[in-house]
C-alpha cells in the first residue's frame, strides 16, 4: 500500500481501503459472503490474484481475519458498515443514474437478489422459480426452500412453479428500486408465467424492501449457489 505521507485519519484510512476492489470486497464480506469463491462470484471481473492480493492486505491491516478457511470482518471491519453503505447512499442519492446493459452483470445481480426476495407470500412447500433474461440468453432457477433461497445456473431437476421473463436492465431497476414491478409489467417488460395462485403473487415476491437491501442489512441472508442439478446442491 502507497503511503501519502500524511498524519490525517482520512489519508490513513484510503491508504487501506483505497486500492481498486478494496472496498467491493469489504462490500461482499458485508453482504454475507465468506468463502473464497462466493466472494469471487460477486466480483466476476477481478482476477482471482488480485482477490487473493487485497485479501491479504486486509488482513494485514486488521480488517479481515481468517478462520476456519473462511474470510471474516473483525470488529473493525464491521464497523465500516455505516462507512460502505453510506457511501453507497451518498451516490445514489447524488450521482447514481439509470443502469447501462454493460454494467448489468446477470450472475451479480441473480447472485445479490435471489436470497433477498420476499418469499413469504409462496406457499409453505419447495417453489422453483425460473428466470429467463431474455436480452442476455440466459436462464436462473431460484429455489426457495425451508432453509433459505438458492440460485442455480443448470435445471436443478425440479418442477417450475412459475417463468419470469424480463431483461436484465429491467430487473436492475427493479431490485435498486428505481422502477416499481407494476410499471415494468404494464410495458410487457416483465411477463409471468405459470398458475396464477403463483403468479399474482410473483410482483410482491419481486419487490424488495429497501434500496439497500443489495446487502446493507446485518442480517442480509448468505447467497448459496447451485451449479448443478440435484445431486449436486
Amino acid at each position: 500500500m502507497k503511503s501519502y505521507g500524511q498524519y490525517c485519519p482520512i489519508a490513513k484510512a484510503v491508504e487501506v481501503l483505497g486500492e481498486r476492489w478494496s472496498l467491493l470486497v469489504v462490500r461482499e464480506l458485508l453482504i454475507g459472503s465468506h468463502a473464497f469463491n462466493d466472494i469471487a462470484r460477486g466480483l466476476p471481473t477481478m482476477s482471482r490474484t488480485m482477490l487473493s492480493k487485497r485479501l491479504r492486505e486486509l488482513e494485514a491491516a486488521g480488517v479481515v481475519e481468517r478462520l476456519d478457511g473462511e474470510y471474516q470482518l473483525t470488529p473493525a471491519g464491521q464497523a465500516l458498515r455505516p462507512v460502505v453503505f453510506g457511501l453507497g447512499d451518498w451516490c445514489a442519492t447524488w450521482l447514481l443514474q439509470d443502469p447501462l446493459a454493460e454494467e448489468c452483470d446477470p450472475d451479480v445481480i441473480m447472485w445479490w437478489g435471489h436470497a433477498r426476495l420476499n418469499t413469504s407470500p409462496l406457499p409453505d412447500r419447495r417453489v422453483v422459480l425460473r428466470f429467463v433474461l431474455s436480452d442476455q440468453r440466459r436462464q436462473y432457477w431460484v429455489v426457495v426452500e425451508d432453509m433459505g433461497s438458492s440460485v442455480c445456473l443448470h435445471d436443478p431437476g425440479y418442477e417450475v412453479d412459475a417463468t419470469i421473463t424480463t431483461d436484465v436492465v429491467t430487473l436492475n431497476r427493479i431490485w435498486y428500486r428505481r422502477e416499481p414491478v407494476g410499471a415494468a409489467v404494464r410495458d410487457g417488460r416483465l411477463t409471468f408465467e405459470g398458475p396464477s395462485a403463483i403468479t399474482r403473487r410473483l410482483p410482491e415476491v419481486l419487490e424488495i424492501a429497501d434500496a439497500d437491501v443489495m446487502g446493507a442489512t446485518p442480517d442480509a441472508p448468505t447467497p448459496r449457489l447451485h451449479v448443478r442439478g440435484r445431486a449436486g446442491g
